[in-house]
């Protein structure tokens, strides 16, 4: 006999065996959910906590120089000595075709205030407009502009976006600890470079003495 049939002779009841909990996936669909959730709000939180925003220095209209003016961006944005670009360029370039004697659009409210803001009646530089580089490197990248824009035939769009249609600069987010652009980490990292030098079969260009002085 049994120790079921013993309890039940004894009167003591019907007994209730115990059974282990059915197996299922629902720990694992909760993990996962978790995860995602702790990883979704981690990324929404970290954001503005590694990213300062800030806004250029003035809201300079690119399609109005582009389209309307028809300047090109190596008009703006000239070779140094070096090869390089010598980035934005000063306000004294801009006096060249803005000046309160001669302006391009008398109902231009936007010329109207970068003159106030920058020049002086009499038309000297008031100070200078600290832009804020969206492509800066590091201090120990060497860039040359030149060879990629006259040699390599690489459009400044390829690398910088088409800004020729901008009426306005985009927000402008500096990374709290190392100092750069957001920009930088997105199309102009060493990887991006190593790899369109190896689209383009130039291999060679990817030693590290070619970028690193």
């Amino acid at each position: 006999m049994t120790h079921h049939d013993e309890a039940q002779a004894a009167g003591a009841g019907p007994v209730h065996e115990e059974h282990e909990p059915a197996k299922g996936g629902g720990g694992w669909l909760s993990f996962f959910a978790g995860l995602i959730l702790a990883v979704a709000a981690g990324w929404i939180i970290w954001q503005p906590l590694l990213y300062a925003k800030k806004t250029q220095p003035f809201p300079f209209n690119h399609v109005a120089h582009v389209e309307a003016a028809g300047l090109t961006c190596e008009e703006c944005h000239k070779f140094d000595d070096m090869g390089r670009f010598s980035g934005a360029p000063p306000v004294r370039a801009c006096l060249e075709c803005h000046t309160w004697e001669d302006r391009q659009n008398e109902d231009s409210e936007a010329e109207t205030a970068f003159l106030n803001e920058f020049v002086t009646k009499d038309g000297e530089v008031k100070k200078e407009a600290e832009w804020l580089i969206y492509s800066k490197q590091p201090d120990c990248v060497y860039f040359s502009h030149i060879a990629h824009v006259k040699m390599g035939k690489i459009g400044c769009e390829e690398c910088h976006g088409d800004h020729g249609k901008s009426a306005a600069p985009r927000p402008y987010y500096e990374n709290r600890i190392t100092r750069y652009s957001r920009d930088v980490y997105m199309k102009m990292k060493m990887t991006d470079c190593a790899d369109c030098h190896t689209r383009r079969q130039k291999p060679e260009n990817n030693a590290c003495f070619v970028c690193h002085k």
